[in-house]
């Protein structure tokens, strides 16, 4: 996972989402909420459980890389430590999911 780095077309896009309107937004959040959700929905058990682990290491790895950075601030640290701490969680989570094939606290 790269930096994020915001290049002239993003901020032209980031332009134009300010310029929306607040119920524009919401209908635009709301459609890609629904995309987002038929498609999760349609993954199979194997996939949902693969795309939470994904995105769950994903997060441990941003959160570990503001915490070794010199430069961050001590309060960006702590907010990283608490985010890595409540990832680990969802991974141990994850991975009583996979093995029963049931989230936990769902039963």
């Amino acid at each position: 996972m790269s930096d994020v780095d915001l290049t002239t077309d993003d901020a032209l896009d980031w332009d134009e989402w300010m310029e929306l309107s607040d119920a524009e937004q919401e209908a635009i959040v709301d459609r890609e909420m629904a995309a987002y959700s038929r498609w999760y929905d349609g993954l199979t058990l194997a996939g949902q459980i693969a795309h939470c682990r994904r995105a769950t290491l994903d997060n441990c790895l941003s959160s570990r890389r503001l915490i070794r950075l010199p430069q961050c601030p001590e309060i960006i640290r702590q907010t990283s430590r608490e985010s890595l701490k409540a990832a680990q969680v969802r991974l141990l989570k994850i991975r009583i999911w996979r093995a029963t094939g049931s989230r936990p606290g769902s039963a």
